[in-house]
């Protein structure tokens, strides 16, 4: 016999409950169950629970998230570098709606992990205990006592008038099959006693044993299999639901994007690299065939120029003694120095926006085209008069110094080139928007947009020159500068 006997009382009334369990704490019994068919905090009150511990566990797991936030998003900016509009780098108000999201995803995780761990769920065995009526409106109370406390306890139960008491085995995984959790309550009382084999008085508690064993084995077993049946079931639900989502989200087509592929040529660097990063760079970044793409601005690159033939094979006869990388190389760091005859100087000191593997890297490019390339990885090292800013072959520059530091907008249309292309008081070209009356044509945001973004839309009347615009300008330009250029076009009316 183990000892201990375990007394289940049904109440009607959920103060009558809430008594017998203070009732029962106070005479020092503290093995208590209660049972509810709905959430009753006088009862938990009664119990004795505090504060919950999930809290606690929501807590850490947020501020886990929010450090986990900030800690993703810093490492991601320092590895990939990308200064636009003159921002930092690091720029921690950008970051908290990142930060926000993984809080709320690890609190959230957490509260769940933290919750079935301290109400220590699943729970595998099935109660000892249980009456349905628990389901439909009364509330149960099941003490377990010690053999000597039977009849205190006893009392403290039948003082509080249940509408029902009975004895229960302990440490047995159900009830004896003979009682009926649904009968009246003298049928339950007498079917406990009578299939249990004792009475009121408790028999021997070998005959307990036996009778549960031998006739609630079995039933115990088909329980046991038919909750794990009901659990895989479950997993099996769950499962499947997010092998779907996972399915129709891996099939949504994907759009990817290249990462920038840093330069960094060394002395053994092979003509196949530089060509390659050459094009790559005058095609796109380095915004080359707005002017040079077209022939109306400046000399057309890609095709032949009056007769001359292609770049790479002109370029040898443009300065008598001075060989094609040579030319090519001080046409882009010096510009106004080779002005080709019907053209405007409009070009810009292109160590303003590109580093000098890049400008070598074009220069390979153009050699290219119609002749051989020259360029090697000491002409690289020759002419880098100082540290390397970080290139890259796609995307925009990531260490293009500015064009000029003054905050004056003339001279910051002036310094980058953009009166060659757009018509400012009477002078510039007319390839783009003229900047006359540009002010009463767009708002501040939309000139704000077109100047960091090209691409985004085009003004009426020059969709086909909308790719030559190129995209440098958020790099270039100080966060101030901008400003001071899209307020001084905004007043242009």
């Amino acid at each position: 016999m183990s000892g201990k006997v375990g007394l289940l009382a049904s109440f009607d009334y959920v103060d009558s409950a809430v008594n017998a369990i203070g009732e029962l704490r106070a005479a020092g019994l503290k093995k208590i169950t209660a049972y509810m068919p709905y959430p009753e905090h006088l009862i938990e009150d009664a119990l004795g629970y505090d504060q919950s511990p999930v809290r606690v566990w929501a807590l850490a797991g947020g501020l886990c998230g929010a450090a986990g936030g900030f800690a993703f998003t810093a490492f991601t900016s320092m590895d990939w570098p990308l200064v636009t509009g003159g921002k930092p780098i690091l720029s921690i108000p950008a970051y908290v709606v990142i930060a926000f999201e993984m809080m709320v995803l690890f609190g959230a995780l957490s509260t769940v992990i933290g919750l079935f761990i301290n109400s220590r769920l699943p729970y595998i065995k099935p109660m000892v205990v249980y009456d349905p009526e628990f389901s439909a409106g009364r509330f149960g109370v099941y003490v377990t006592v010690a053999a000597d406390h039977v009849d205190q306890a006893r009392a403290i139960l039948q003082g509080q008038d249940p509408a029902e008491l009975r004895e229960d085995p302990v440490d047995l995984p159900v009830a004896p099959s003979g009682l009926d959790p649904g009968g009246r309550p003298g049928e339950l009382v007498a079917a406990a006693h009578g299939a249990s084999g004792f009475d009121s008085e408790y028999g021997s508690g070998e005959e307990l044993v036996g009778v549960a064993s031998g006739e609630s084995g079995s039933e115990s077993r088909k329980e046991n299999r038919a909750m794990w049946m009901e659990n895989l079931k479950i997993f099996a639900v769950v499962i499947g639901t997010l092998s779907t989502f996972t399915l129709v989200a891996n099939s949504i087509p994907q759009v990817q994007s290249e990462v920038p592929v840093e330069l960094s040529f060394g002395a053994d660097v092979s003509p196949d690299e530089l060509m390659a990063s050459g094009e790559i760079l005058f095609t796109g970044a380095g915004g080359c065939t707005a002017c040079h793409g077209t022939g109306t601005r400046a000399p057309n690159l890609l095709t032949d120029h009056a007769g001359t033939g292609l770049i790479g094979v002109r370029c040898e006869n443009r300065v008598a003694g001075e060989e094609c990388k040579a030319y090519l190389y001080a046409a882009m760091v010096a510009p106004n120095d080779y002005i080709v005859e019907g053209f405007d100087p409009i070009m810009p000191d292109m160590r303003r926006s590109l580093s000098n593997e890049q400008i070598w890297a074009v220069v390979g490019y153009l050699e290219s085209l119609g002749g051989e390339v020259t360029v090697t990885g000491a002409d690289i090292n020759a002419s880098d008069d100082g540290p390397a800013a970080t290139a890259t072959a796609t995307g925009a520059p990531a260490a293009a110094a500015p064009a000029s530091s003054s905050t004056d907008p003339v001279e910051i249309m002036n310094a980058n080139g953009c009166i060659g292309c757009h018509v400012f008081e009477g002078g510039g070209a007319p390839i783009g928007p003229a900047f006359d009356g540009i002010g009463a044509r767009l708002s501040m945001d939309d000139l704000r947009e077109s100047i960091l973004d090209p691409a985004a839309a085009a003004s009426e009347g020059f969709e086909s020159m909308q790719s030559m615009m190129p995209p440098i300008f958020g790099s270039q330009l100080s966060a101030a500068q901008l400003e001071a250029v899209v307020q001084f076009l905004a007043s242009q009316r």
